[in-house]
């Protein structure tokens, strides 16, 4: 019966909590701190109980222990949110049924509120790693449901179970590949969780702060070589407003504001040029994706964005997979309105570096080739620095720029260059992105992280916006080696991550796992199962070979289940002679080989009287097995043979 009495033991208890623990832990994202403090004062409460053997609580003491804490919950419901809500209701039901087993259909509920509760745990992770853990998290419930069921003296045997997995494994396999692959039907909202990579403004110490940061930002794969490396400019952002320090994205970006969204696919076929890749983005909760050029096309999950950007369609909040096709060349002018809106001026803001440009106009009129040329050579030859660690700026901060500091980071560069470009007539904007990244050559794909940040400008010349990098004038090693190159000794500490060694190669063959488990087994999505079905039925074609093929597979798996099953025969019948060699093999042999097996070991209890009891038992499986024909005797009796098998061999003959 399903509600007898429980009589578990403190250690089950004890790994239920621990996996209560365990759960909590996945589920950080979704909780806040208070939230997580009043778990671990419920887990101390319910460990104190486990040791002191206290008594289960009633279901009227659970009432009220777990009503003000719903109470409570609900009244934090929208600074949490509602996804997170129902995660912090599924671990207080959980933790609030350890308090109160006392049935066994009780400790059932618990472990299927377990088992939803790890699965919830690939909301909000998709590594490896983390994949892997769950799934050893819901063998352990499994080892603990099935302890709920199981005798007292039974053991998880480990070859049945290796068996029932081996039989599930195509099973699962097939399902995986087959089944219909859904598309979400909900979007996780995260209110808890801060973006990250390149914010919606640009201001000088920006890029700096985030480039400190190892994490990983995406992947990328090229179908065929991929280009050199002084044209990977991942486009992310464009920041066209300027109010004299900072850089902002104007609203026309706001996706409810998107008058100039015409990214306008150009009729080219210039094949040289174009460039087929496919990106692993990691979790952002932004929408902005990167993309090289000019985008042509792109999967049904992204869509375009003003200024030859892309972005997806939803929040990412999960590892996105995303195949665009790009156009390596200067991005077309969609509208006139996009001129005049990057030759505003930030009113009287920054005068000696307006008059600069105006110096610069005079000598090389409004010419952005020529401008940007000339400002390279500025930066070049008027003793400007590349450092991580810029000096502060006030309110004109490219006056204090340019004219005295003179030491600045890529959006110190870009910002002012973007700045002198506009005031001298040549529309100009700062684009966000990243830049390079380290190219796995094994493996065959890009791996870009945060550090790899970086800002340039593109400025419009003959009806084309083109690419402008000043920190390839005064750093040519920041684009050509990376970042770590273009830096000296004492930056480079500044930079986290794994230091040479063991260590960041066991990391980096760990990634490339990671990569594999993201590209085939998260990223199989309906495109990639749509082509597994076309090929599938291409093969129909052959359905003579098929039948042949098949009618081979079949015939052989019955010539096996034929010999399997002849050859259990002939265990059967050769089971007494393997019983008796093996229970003789830990006794004094006797005198007569012919002697029955039974009466040697009666006479062996006579001479052996203090072991009487434990030959008795040997006697009893031996014929419960071989004369009743009981099976189930032979895991008792193998047990005691291994068991005993030292007081076995020290008894006396008669």
């Amino acid at each position: 019966m399903l509600a007898q009495e429980l009589q578990l033991s403190r250690r089950w208890q004890q790994l239920a909590v621990a996996l209560q623990f365990s759960i909590l832990l996945l589920f950080q994202d979704a909780f806040t701190v208070w939230s997580s403090a009043l778990f671990l004062l419920l887990f101390g409460w319910l460990l104190l109980r486990l040791y002191q053997q206290a008594e289960p609580l009633s279901p009227r003491q659970i009432n009220w222990l777990l009503a003000p804490l719903l109470l409570l919950l609900f009244w934090q419901a929208r600074s949490i949110g509602a996804m997170n809500l129902m995660f912090h209701i599924l671990l207080l039901s959980a933790v609030g049924r350890s308090f109160s087993l006392k049935l066994r259909r009780d400790a059932i509920q618990l472990m299927w509120v377990q088992y939803f509760a790890l699965s919830c745990g690939f909301i909000f992770y998709q590594q490896m790693l983390m994949a892997l853990l769950i799934f050893g998290l819901l063998a352990l419930n499994l080892m603990l449901h099935f302890q709920l069921f199981a005798p007292n003296s039974s053991q998880l045997k480990l070859k049945p179970l290796l068996k029932t997995v081996a039989l599930a494994l195509p099973i699962w396999l097939g399902l995986f590949l087959l089944f219909p692959r859904l598309p979400p039907l909900w979007q996780m909202p995260n209110q808890q969780q801060a973006s990250t990579g390149l914010g919606s403004e640009l201001d000088p110490g920006s890029i700096e702060r985030l480039v400190q940061n190892d994490a990983l930002a995406f992947r990328v794969s090229f179908n065929g070589p991929p280009p050199a490396r002084e044209l990977w400019y991942w486009r992310a952002k464009v920041y066209e407003h300027f109010d004299g320090r900072r850089w902002q994205e104007h609203s026309r970006f706001d996706r409810r504001q998107q008058q100039l969204t015409a990214l306008a696919t150009p009729a080219i076929t210039d094949s040289q040029n174009r460039l087929d890749y496919q990106v692993l983005a990691e979790s952002s909760f932004q929408r902005d994706v990167f993309s090289l050029g000019l985008p042509l096309s792109w999967s049904e999950n992204l869509q375009p964005r003003p200024a030859a950007l892309l972005q997806s369609t939803h929040l990412i909040s999960q590892r996105l997979s995303y195949q665009v096709s790009s156009l390596l060349s200067p991005l077309p002018l969609v509208a006139n309105a996009e001129r005049q809106l990057n030759l505003q001026q930030a009113g009287n803001s920054n005068p000696r570096s307006q008059q600069l440009a105006m110096q610069l106009q005079q000598q090389y009129g409004s010419d952005g080739h020529q401008l940007s040329a000339a400002l390279a050579t500025l930066f070049r030859e008027q003793a400007f620095y590349y450092t991580l660690e810029p000096p502060r700026l006030g309110a004109d901060a490219i006056d204090q720029f340019l004219f005295q500091t003179r030491s600045g980071f890529c959006s110190h560069y870009a910002s002012a260059s973007a700045m002198l470009l506009r005031a001298a007539g040549v529309p100009a904007r700062v684009v966000g992105g990243y830049q390079g990244g380290d190219w796995q050559a094994s493996q065959q794909y890009l791996i870009v992280r945060q550090r790899d940040a970086h800002a340039w400008v593109e400025y419009l010349q003959d009806g084309y916006w083109h690419l402008f990098d000043p920190t390839a004038a005064i750093a040519p090693e920041r684009i050509l080696q990376g970042l770590a190159q273009a830096l000296s000794e004492p930056e480079r500490a500044l930079l986290s991550g794994w230091q040479p060694g063991w260590l960041q190669q066991l990391a980096l063959q760990w990634s490339h796992l990671d990569y594999l488990w993201s590209v085939w087994v998260l990223g199989f999505d309906q495109n990639q199962q749509s082509v597994l079905w076309q090929q599938l039925a291409a093969l129909l074609h052959y359905w003579p070979l098929l039948v042949a093929i098949s009618l081979g597979v079949l015939s052989l798996l019955m010539a096996y289940t034929l010999l399997h099953y002849r050859q259990q025969r002939l265990r059967q019948q050769q089971a007494p002679d393997h019983w008796r060699r093996q229970v003789l093999s830990v006794l004094p042999p006797p005198g007569q080989s012919a002697e029955p097996l039974s009466h040697w070991l009666n006479r062996l209890a006579t001479a052996n009287p203090g072991q009487a009891e434990l030959l008795q038992q040997l006697r009893q499986h031996y014929e419960q097995l071989i004369f009743a024909g009981n099976q189930q005797a032979a895991y008792p009796l193998q047990q005691l043979i291994k068991r005993e098998r030292k007081q076995l061999r020290a008894l006396k003959r008669p």
